[in-house]
């Protein structure tokens, strides 16, 4: 029997729950022409929720066109115009020929270097010159109004780890690029997201940068815990197998409602489990899930120092603030006050931890149980 829990790619289906007010807002934005620039930790489910909202949109009017693209391993301008160009024309047109067509009729200035392979739908590139970006960059930033224009469409350009342009060699050059063209598209409407937060900040809300106030800035928060104790009970049942409303709180809980390491976890119990879910049964599902990720958890420490091991234990035994007073930096032997804060940075920078109402959280739920259960009790 195939598992009814599902993580490590786009959640949709019957896997996919709540998020009805996010869902709302994404769609008012794209009826509205109000771009959207949002945020969260990796793995709460950015991805799944623009996939969905983006299938009820396309479900509701069909002259919405929707063009996904990831930034995750583009690191220079000259292949962001490629890979954007070339997904605009995929998105907006159906048939190979027609790409090409495409490509000519909106790209004609640039005259672009078009390949087809064998199967032309795997293997569709277009290769921009040098010389000829720099000349005519803001004709490649607006091909998307001028297709929407030309087509009588509406197209969203949904753009994941927006955060790796600052990688680029004058990010700052290029952001403004972008905005000075983009802000005067009237057929297109861009939803701009990541998992960087605190780079994203940095892009979104100083006043400083281009991509200030651009659109509609968001945080996704976890989902409400009912709705996923709801949704494991669900997805028990429908397979003939039975768990208790506690024991399905108690998945929800010690993963501290991260969408992803929810399923994983309810997976492994759906698994060991033949008919009833037993508390025995939970818990050996938990160590399976910490004996999974053991291997990346201690290289992971390899990479810190031991002030921020430290940290992480102060968070790990409820230490929510104050960590800059005298008795938690001698307590735990985090330096100074002024260490404190490079800590904290550096623990952000990592990925490891961010800070949701002032407080420190470590991102990974399964890391912060690997450490209380094993880490932190081995190294007494």
């Amino acid at each position: 029997m195939k598992s009814p829990f599902r993580f490590g790619g786009i959640v949709s289906g019957s896997n996919f729950t709540d998020r009805k007010k996010d869902i709302e807002r994404l769609l008012t934005n794209f009826n509205s022409n109000i771009n959207t620039l949002l945020m969260s930790p990796r793995r709460w489910g950015k991805s799944s929720l623009i996939h969905k909202a983006a299938q009820i949109a396309l479900d509701s009017n069909s002259n919405y066109r929707f063009c996904f693209i990831d930034l995750f391993n583009i690191r220079d301008e000259k292949e962001f115009y490629s890979v954007f160009t070339k997904e605009l024309i995929k998105t907006t047109s159906n048939k190979p020929e027609e790409w090409i067509n495409s490509a000519r009729q909106f790209l004609k200035r640039i005259a672009p270097k078009i390949t087809i392979g064998i199967d032309p739908y795997t293997d569709f590139d277009i290769k921009l010159n040098v010389d000829t970006i720099q000349e005519s960059y803001s004709d490649i930033l607006n091909i998307s109004e001028k297709i929407a224009t030309n087509k009588k469409i509406k197209i969203i350009i949904c753009i994941d780890e927006f955060q790796n342009l600052s990688y680029f060699n004058d990010p700052l050059l290029f952001q403004k690029r972008l905005r000075a063209n983009w802000q005067y598209h009237k057929n297109t409407v861009y939803c701009l997201f990541g998992s960087k937060r605190h780079m994203l900040m940095e892009l979104f809300e100083n006043k400083s940068m281009p991509f200030y106030k651009f659109g509609d800035t968001f945080y996704l928060n976890k989902i409400d815990t009912e709705f996923l104790v709801e949704y494991i009970l669900k997805q028990f049942k429908k397979t003939k197998k039975d768990i208790e409303p506690k024991l399905s709180l108690e998945i929800v809980s010690s993963m501290k409602n991260h969408p992803y390491y929810v399923q994983q976890l309810a997976h492994l119990v759906w698994i060991n489990t033949n008919k009833k879910v037993s508390k025995q049964t939970l818990n050996n599902s938990k160590d399976d899930l910490l004996n999974q990720n053991s291997i990346l958890y201690e290289k992971e420490i390899e990479t810190l120092s031991t002030t921020q091991i430290n940290f992480l234990r102060a968070i790990t035994n409820n230490i929510k603030n104050n960590f800059s007073s005298t008795k938690i930096i001698q307590e735990y032997n985090l330096g100074t006050s002024g260490n404190v804060i490079k800590i904290k940075n550096a623990l952000m920078k990592k990925e490891i931890i961010d800070m949701i109402k002032g407080q420190p959280i470590i991102l990974d739920p399964a890391f912060e149980l690997w450490l209380k259960k094993i880490y932190f009790c081995l190294n007494k």
